[in-house]
């Protein structure tokens, strides 16, 4: 396999100030659900208890169609199922889930810290599984102890957004959630600026059609106006476009290295195994 890795990624790699940011997709490779599959099944679950009738779920069905009413979506679902919201989310993520080859392999990347927005606990048994023992993982609500933590060099899991298996009540699932933590939360602001501003961010398991890393990129380029360190992402190449890799490096300082879907994934196992060799 020709190398897709840059001499600045290996150089920013090997400097240690690093950071992994791991979404949706390595989770989707377990079996987990994409956004819109959340939505679909919660949609599901209102139409059977009887919390909708047909032309509201049709009317849902539309809009699930559009990634930008996904947030939009979810408020409308966690009010229709109400108390039932936590039993179903519980049900979804707070299984236990085989993680994939790549989430097994970013775990020998050794980073300072890995933030996700992800409720599922993968992350969490990939490093149990690696390490045989219990990662230490925060919330938005830790904040004091995740500064800690980081002026110690200590390593942690950030679940930005809650953990299903913790809190359900507590996950951050619509854009009144997004936007309370994100503006409000003055001590959570300072743990995402210390991250983005301190270290380099590989991005793993992103897409451009999540919402929820989306509002975090804008609320850090709304800070520093474009001015992190360098980040990187290995981004599916179905998924993205010419455009699209240009504007994620002017918007949001993120390098883009694209790699093949095919075989599960297969080649950014490999990409992500090269990393850990180049590292001295």
């Amino acid at each position: 396999m020709v190398s897709k890795l840059t001499n600045q990624l290996i150089e920013h790699f090997n400097k240690g100030a690093f950071g992994l940011f791991i979404g949706a997709g390595l989770s989707q490779a377990s079996g987990l659900p994409s956004w819109k599959d959340l939505l679909l099944s919660l949609t599901s679950k209102s139409k059977d208890i009887g919390a909708i009738n047909d032309e509201r779920e049709k009317e849902l069905l539309t809009l699930i169609d559009n990634p930008d009413k996904y947030l939009l979506v979810a408020e409308e679902l966690r009010e229709t199922l109400a108390g039932g919201f936590e039993k179903y989310i519980k049900e979804i993520f707070d299984k236990k889930y085989i993680p994939s080859e790549a989430l097994l392999m970013a775990m020998d990347l050794n980073p300072r810290f890995i933030v996700t927005t992800n409720y599922d606990q993968l992350i969490e048994q990939a490093y149990i599984t690696k390490y045989s023992d219990v990662p230490p993982k925060f919330t938005y609500k830790n904040a004091a102890t995740i500064n800690y933590k980081m002026t110690n060099s200590e390593f942690f899991i950030l679940k930005a957004h809650g953990s299903a298996d913790d809190a359900p009540s507590e996950i951050i699932l619509t854009e009144k959630d997004y936007r309370k933590v994100l503006y409000s939360e003055m001590g959570y602001q300072s743990v995402l600026q210390a991250m983005f501003s301190m270290n380099n961010i590989l991005f793993l398991g992103a897409s451009l059609k999540d919402p929820e890393l989306l509002l975090v990129l804008r609320f850090i380029h709304h800070i520093f106006h474009g001015g992190t360190p360098d980040h990187y992402a290995f981004i599916n190449q179905d998924e993205i476009s010419t455009t699209e890799k240009q504007r994620w490096r002017k918007d949001f300082n993120i390098n883009i290295i694209t790699y093949d879907p095919k075989d599960n994934h297969a080649e950014l196992t490999k990409i992500i195994a090269e990393l850990v060799a180049s590292k001295k």
